[in-house]
């Protein structure tokens, strides 16, 4: 009798250990259950992206510790041995060398990275890291780290609430630079005819390809799909249909690109295009119902070219006066009647020296002509992007800018305000271009 006992007491055991391990299995996909955030970052993304410039990858020997969270990993395939991280400065691809990442870095997990000792450099001028670098191409470039070593450089914290995407409809708000690698969701666009209603890629002949979508201005965008991607052979929607997409930016050089997660987050969209109440790229010189307004010195604002670009510049090179300061009014902008306002425009820094700068503002109660400095009329100042410093040659490249205006209402005035001394003859330039406010 015992003996049959026991036989049937290890029947029982065997069978509960099977039915464990079933259970085990079939959780495979579920990120481990973290719910500490170890709170480790010490730096922003943006830093450590900033320590490197150009050139071939380097190693960051700084102790350097940054968190963000994952907003693109490798579930569908088109993301291949990375996860993307984010955090408000900006976003990084992270190089591993493992398939099936996303069960550890799933979309929503917080994540920081070790960073000293790792690896930064770029592919097509997109900026990622890695582990090593590597010489085994044409050029040296970052090299994945090796899964070995995966939990030594990255901690896992806990699934947060997934980051929610930077709303556009303007492929011309994305920056070459700052902008990489960030989740973006676009609406609305539409897919370019000649790009609709094929494979996103071709896996019979392993060919990645690129679809082009179009954007409310016209403008358009290359979005790369893999041939490993678990969507390549599902065709893009049609022309006709109007777009809400979600996804990752990067370039290619200076191309812009995109890379969706899942053909999920291709959806229709009932969003409008932006009506546009101000757009000035000061082709025909500066608007004769915009105010250029000396406040002190003799300087103004003037009509410029960068190549065969027009735009509109202010210095106060050679003018032996200890003060100048020019002011650029726009024509009245009336936001009545919309709830999103958003503000954009390029500046250029030349020559940089002395003592200047270049403020934008905005006033409900200016009159529209005369003396911006009138009584009551009050001007806010708007934070914006500051322009690029050359690196080569006198002049910057063109530093885009976005502003969100939408806590106003009824008509306002943009204002670019230079102020620079030309005592000793030497002054940085600015120029402003690509002057517009959308609403919605």
């Amino acid at each position: 009798m015992i003996t049959r006992f026991s036989r049937l007491l290890l029947i029982v055991v065997a069978l509960t250990s099977l039915t464990t391990i079933s259970c085990k299995k079939d959780k495979f996909d579920e990120p481990p259950h973290i719910t500490k955030d170890p709170a480790i970052a010490n730096a922003t993304i943006a830093q450590v992206r900033a320590l490197f410039s150009s050139g071939n990858p380097i190693t960051i020997t700084d102790d350097l510790i940054i968190g963000g969270v994952v907003t693109a990993d490798d579930r569908s395939g088109n993301f291949y041995k990375q996860f993307v991280m984010q955090d408000s400065t900006g976003a990084i691809p992270v190089l591993i060398n493992k398939s099936g990442l996303y069960t550890d870095y799933p979309i929503g997990r917080k994540v920081y990275v070790k960073c000293k000792g790792m690896v930064i450099g770029q592919y097509g001028k997109n900026l990622q890291i890695g582990g090593f670098v590597d010489f085994t191409g044409a050029q040296p470039s970052v090299g994945n780290l090796p899964s070995a070593l995966a939990d030594k450089y990255i901690v896992k914290g806990p699934m947060v609430t997934p980051l929610t995407p930077r709303k556009i409809s303007s492929f011309a708000e994305l920056n070459l630079t700052t902008n990489q690698s960030i989740l973006i969701q676009f609406d609305p666009v539409h897919f370019k005819s000649g790009s609709d209603g094929l494979p996103y890629a071709d896996i019979v002949n392993g060919q990645s390809f690129n679809r082009t979508i179009v954007d409310c201005d016209g403008n358009e965008l290359a979005i790369r799909t893999s041939n490993f991607s678990s969507f390549a052979n599902q065709n893009t929607p049609a022309a006709s249909e109007k777009l809400s997409i979600i996804g990752i930016y990067s370039i290619f050089n200076t191309t812009k690109q995109f890379a969706i997660r899942e053909t999920s987050e291709v959806v229709t969209t009932t969003t409008q295009c932006p009506a546009v109440l101000l757009s000035e790229n000061f082709t025909d010189g500066i608007p004769s119902n915009w105010q250029n307004f000396k406040e002190a010195g003799n300087k103004n604002w003037y009509n410029a070219t960068a190549g065969t670009n027009k735009l509109v510049a202010c210095s106060a090179y050679n003018s032996g006066e200890s003060s100048n300061i020019a002011w650029l009014i726009t024509s009245p902008i009336n936001l009545t009647g919309y709830d999103t306002k958003k503000l954009s425009f390029s500046t250029i820094i030349g020559h940089p020296a002395g003592s200047t700068s270049l403020s934008v503002l905005i006033s409900t109660n200016y009159s529209g002509s005369g003396d911006p400095n009138a009584s009551g009329v009050t001007w806010t100042s708007l934070p914006y992007n500051t322009p690029t410093l050359p690196t080569s040659g006198n002049f910057g490249a063109p530093t885009p800018s976005e502003i969100n205006i939408s806590s106003y209402t009824g008509t306002v005035y943009i204002a670019f305000k230079y102020a620079g001394s030309g005592t000793g003859g030497n002054t940085s330039t600015y120029e402003v271009d690509d002057v517009k406010v959308a609403a919605q």
